[in-house]
């Protein structure tokens, strides 16, 4: 049994309800939230959430305005990921498991179906405070009916959505609006109690079978996470730590079909 049922799915024209402290900004579907929520980030209040009208997935971006250097600040990226998890865990059927994988991906049942993402003022260098940063979450809802069985075969086993696993029945506006309370939630815990319980929550529920693929084709090994939320891998035998933010870097930007 679920903790929510959405019978009477949400209406995708109403705006989500979220926490006094953000603010929802609505994104024609055709755009890319991230890109938006980048290009207008120096004239946009801390706070507010970029949605896509797309109903097929769940698309946010977070502007965030951080008073820690970045080196610390892309701590974000694990509070999003487990915000999104815990928003799937809520509303999800209980026999979805939620698992992550670097540099960014959400798994459902060891199917991606979702992705976090980090943009960071860059003329901040690891050791500044950045003026903004954004923090984004996709998900992937469903794929159309007509359409399932080449969609499946073109994006292969390693792809899922929502309704394939047996949410199909949560509306976007309402996974907005639970995943951006959960993260919310994270972010107030973080400045309370420091890196220590994401990381707990994070390495729960880690993809440990999931090598870290880089851009130029290789497989790092993977070893763990440190104290400022580095990845510890070893690549050709050579131990090395990466910063959240120097992952895109390393491994090419994450993205979903």
């Amino acid at each position: 049994m679920t903790l929510y049922y959405e019978d009477d799915p949400a209406d995708p024209a109403t705006p989500p309800q979220l926490p006094p402290l953000l603010r929802a900004v609505d994104v024609p579907a055709g755009q890319d939230v991230l890109a938006k929520a980048v290009a207008v980030a120096k004239n946009t209040e801390v706070g507010t959430v970029f949605y896509s009208q797309r109903v097929d997935r769940m698309q946010i971006a977070v502007r965030l305005e951080p008073d820690v250097p970045v080196r610390n600040a892309g701590q974000m990226l694990f509070a999003m990921m487990i915000g999104l998890g815990d928003a799937v865990g809520a509303l999800a059927p209980p026999e979805m498991a939620v698992t992550y994988q670097l540099p960014g991906y959400l798994l459902l049942n060891r199917g991606r179906a979702g992705l976090v993402r980090l943009a960071i003022d860059p003329l901040a260098g690891p050791d500044d405070v950045p003026d903004w940063m954004i923090v984004s979450a996709e998900l992937r809802l469903e794929s159309e009916e007509e359409e399932q069985t080449e969609w499946l075969k073109a994006v292969g086993p390693e792809q899922t959505t929502m309704a394939e696993e047996g949410g199909g029945f949560i509306s976007r506006t309402r996974l907005v609006e639970s995943c951006c309370r959960h993260f919310l939630a994270w972010v107030n815990r973080w400045q309370d109690d420091g890196f220590r319980p994401l990381y707990d929550s994070w390495m729960h529920r880690l993809e440990v079978a999931a090598p870290i693929d880089f851009a130029g084709g290789e497989q790092a090994e993977w070893l763990g996470l440190d104290e400022d939320g580095g990845a510890l891998v070893k690549l050709d035998g050579k131990p090395s730590s990466l910063l959240p933010h120097e992952l895109e870097t390393v491994c090419g930007a994450p993205w979903l079909p």
